[in-house]
């Protein structure tokens, strides 16, 4: 388990929600490269993250084309087909009961916390980037034991299906795939 913060945690998963909610922009690539990032890394680090932080890092250091290698991969790993791609919805890989319960968990803390999805990219419900955000609410607000359930039936159940299928896609970097599994990692050692 790890000694964090709830503002610790939260900024993590902020972090991670939202490089998989959309492709890396010049700046913020220019930022990791000119060490901004780099105080992150290092505290992922002393918690035990190096492996995939240094597979982060090896995968935005500079080269040419990078931004469009990146978004090439954005698009390659989550946006293109189901059988072609990791499509980070959780729909995607849950069926039967443990969808009906998962979807119901995430409508009622949507509801809850009057979280709506994003009408500018038009994501559903159950996109990775909703259901980090609802957690973070959770931490925010939430008991320790709703921010368990919520990451054991919501999110651990489907998002190792996910890395699975994120390191199978042919890819430039390595970017993504590390993110995934950073996250996972960290959702285990959370609890």
């Amino acid at each position: 388990m790890l000694d964090l913060t709830n503002q610790e945690r939260q900024f993590i998963y902020q972090w991670i929600g939202s490089l998989l909610s959309r492709e890396l922009t010049e700046e913020q690539i220019v930022n990791y490269q000119s060490g901004g990032f780099d105080s992150l890394f290092e505290f992922l680090d002393e918690l035990g993250f190096q492996e995939k932080t240094t597979k982060i890092s090896t995968a935005l250091q500079p080269q040419d084309s990078l931004r469009l290698e990146l978004a090439a991969d954005f698009t390659h790993c989550f946006l293109l087909e189901g059988k072609l791609s990791a499509i980070p919805y959780l729909s995607a890989y849950l069926e039967g009961q443990a969808l009906d319960q998962a979807l119901a968990l995430v409508d009622n803390w949507m509801a809850h916390y009057q979280v709506s999805i994003n009408r500018d990219h038009n994501e559903p419900s159950d996109h990775i980037s909703i259901l980090i955000s609802i957690l973070i609410k959770l931490i925010e607000t939430g008991s320790h034991a709703e921010q368990q359930q919520f990451i054991n039936v919501v999110l651990l159940s489907w998002i190792p299906q996910l890395l699975e299928k994120a390191e199978k896609v042919p890819l430039k970097t390595e970017f993504y795939p590390a993110l995934i599994s950073l996250l996972v990692e960290f959702f285990e050692k959370e609890f």
